[in-house]
C-alpha cells in the first residue's frame, strides 16, 4: 500500500484510489478477511483494518480478526454484526462482479482510468503513465 499512498501523495486532488475486494478461493481465510474489512470501513477503519491485515496475513481466524478490531477500539457489537450480515456479503459480491468483469484474474490488480496496469508501483514507473492520462482529460 505504501507503493500506492506515494502515488496519491504526488497527485493531491488528481488522482484517487479505489478499493475492490477480490478473495481468491485459493486463500481459504480471504472471505473472512475481506468481510472484516468491510466491517471496519463501516466504522471509518477500513484502511487501518486493511494494513494489519495485510501485516499478518497467516493469522485471519474470525478470532484474530476480532482481536484487530478490538486493537482499533471498534465497536465490536457492530463489527461482529457486520463481519456476518448479508449487506457485507452483498458488497464483496458485488466488488468480486466488477471485478470478474473488469477481467481481474488475480490480485492485487490495478486499474488506471479503466484500464489495466501490469506495471510496477513504483512511483517513478507509474508516473508517466498517470501523467499521461491527466494530460488526455484536460
Amino acid at each position: 500500500m505504501s507503493k500506492l499512498n506515494a502515488v496519491l501523495a504526488a497527485y493531491p486532488g488528481k488522482v484517487k484510489l479505489i478499493f475492490k475486494q477480490f478473495p481468491l478461493e485459493m486463500h481459504s481465510q480471504a472471505a473472512v478477511a475481506a468481510a472484516a474489512s468491510v466491517a471496519a470501513g463501516n466504522q471509518g477503519k477500513f484502511w487501518e483494518m486493511h494494513d494489519i491485515l495485510f501485516q499478518h496475513r497467516q493469522k485471519l481466524t474470525v478470532d484474530d480478526l476480532r482481536g484487530y478490531a478490538r486493537g482499533l477500539g471498534l465497536d465490536m457489537a457492530r463489527f461482529d454484526k457486520d463481519l456476518t450480515s448479508e449487506q457485507t456479503k452483498k458488497s464483496i459480491v458485488r466488488d468480486m462482479e466488477d471485478g470478474d468483469k473488469a477481467g481481474v484474474e488475480g490480485t492485487p490488480s490495478v486499474f488506471i482510468d479503466g484500464r489495466k496496469y501490469n506495471g510496477s508501483l513504483n512511483l517513478d514507473a507509474i508516473k508517466p503513465i498517470i501523467d499521461g492520462e491527466l494530460k488526455k482529460s484536460h
